[in-house]
């Protein structure tokens, strides 16, 4: 029932009202305050955006550009999202342009009050005409960018100075989301977590969906019967037992869902969110969905413990993950640590780190193998192998 309550309802009345102090010109105290479509210049005036009535509104209506009184959501999304509104497909063009590159081309994501102020006007600009050109096609745009000569050049490596602008000569390299480090952790585990789907979201959505204002009793005890059936199902459908299982054909894995200690084992996307506190993703910055912005990619104690300690780390020593799988189509000890280095750090050993691996096989025998996958997870370790 809980999930139905928050509903969005008309009032007859505009409610909102200056404040009883009120002392500006522009209006009197406890004066209700009349919706009004933002305008950024005199020129908006004419921008077909903010005819928001005669483009979807009742034939007869005349309207001066703000918001009738009937459908006041429908007109300010028929203003916010037409191709000709002034900031849309700028703000919507500039966050994708921050989302490959590191930063955006505005000192503030969140402000696009003066794009005059912008690294780049023009690109700005032309960049937003594609956004409305490629019809707001996120992965038509994102095709753009990644084609640029920009992005293709090599990542900026320095730090950069507080408040000083960048003007792209790259991408900024950058940590990865919370997201893209589970992901990660997740390929190196089970090879293939796209065969793994949370297929409980949508069920859940179906059954719990009610009109509180005209269900009846009878209708209530269905759906919770319905919820219990999908609780059931999804449990019978949960794999448990370390990772053994990882390692099978990903035929037999199909639609199985496997869990690690308290974890699913499934790309970010196919879990609940937010995780909850404790989680890999929570201590790596996912947001807690409270603001748009809420992620984070600092790094903290936290992510290092976990890393050092925690479950996520056990799961890649563990023999079942796919690092010893890999390594176990090898068989002498070179080709192993091969295997090893291009699972978890995309490139061979060098001659230094393979004299290290055979001192660490020969002190420790097949955990030697388990301590460098330890060592070399860690962030920052990767010194422990070879000097920058």
């Amino acid at each position: 029932m809980g999930a139905n309550k928050v509903v969005i309802k008309d009032v007859p009345e505009n409610r909102i009202r200056l404040p009883h102090d009120y002392k500006y010109k522009d209006g009197k105290p406890n004066e209700p305050v009349a919706p009004k479509l933002i305008m950024w210049s005199e020129k908006d005036k004419k921008n077909p955006s903010y005819d928001v009535v005669n483009s979807g509104g009742r034939k007869g209506r005349k309207d001066d550009g703000a918001a009738n009184t009937e459908n006041l959501r429908e007109s300010f999304a028929r203003w916010m999202t037409h191709p000709a509104n002034p900031r849309f497909s700028m703000t919507i063009a500039n966050r994708m342009w921050a989302h490959a590159f590191g930063l955006a081309l505005t000192p503030s994501v969140r402000s696009m009050d003066h794009p005059e102020e912008a690294y780049n006007p023009e690109l700005l600009l032309h960049l937003s005409n594609e956004m409305v050109r490629v019809k707001f096609n996120l992965k038509e745009f994102l095709r753009i960018l990644y084609n640029t000569k920009t992005y293709q050049r090599e990542a900026t490596t320095t730090a950069l100075a507080m408040g000083e602008p960048y003007y792209f000569q790259g991408p900024v390299l950058r940590r990865m989301s919370a997201e893209q480090a589970w992901d990660s952790y997740m390929t190196l585990v089970m090879g293939s977590p796209d065969s793994v789907k949370n297929q409980g979201a949508d069920l859940y959505g179906r059954s719990l969906d009610m009109n509180l204002a005209t269900v009846d009793v009878k209708t209530v005890l269905l759906k919770a019967n319905a919820v219990r059936d999908i609780s059931k199902k999804l449990n019978a459908n949960v794999m448990t037992g370390g990772l053994a299982m990882a390692g099978s054909d990903d035929s037999m894995m199909e639609g199985k869902v496997l869990r690690y200690g308290k974890m699913k084992l499934m790309r970010a996307s196919e879990l609940e969110q937010p995780a909850p506190d404790g989680h890999f993703l929570r201590d790596f910055g996912q947001s807690d969905r409270m603001l748009i912005d809420g992620g984070a990619k600092e790094g903290s104690v936290p992510q290092v413990l976990m890393m050092m300690n925690g479950p996520t780390q056990a799961m890649l020593t563990s023999k079942d993950s796919l690092i010893f799988r890999n390594m176990e189509k090898v068989s002498s000890p070179a080709d192993k640590v091969e295997a090893m280095f291009l699972s978890i750090l995309n490139r061979r050993p060098t001659l230094r780190e393979k004299d290290i691996a055979k001192k660490q096989l020969s002190a420790h025998g097949e955990d030697g193998y388990s301590n460098m996958i330890w060592r070399s997870s860690i962030p920052g370790s990767s010194a422990s192998f070879s000097k920058p």
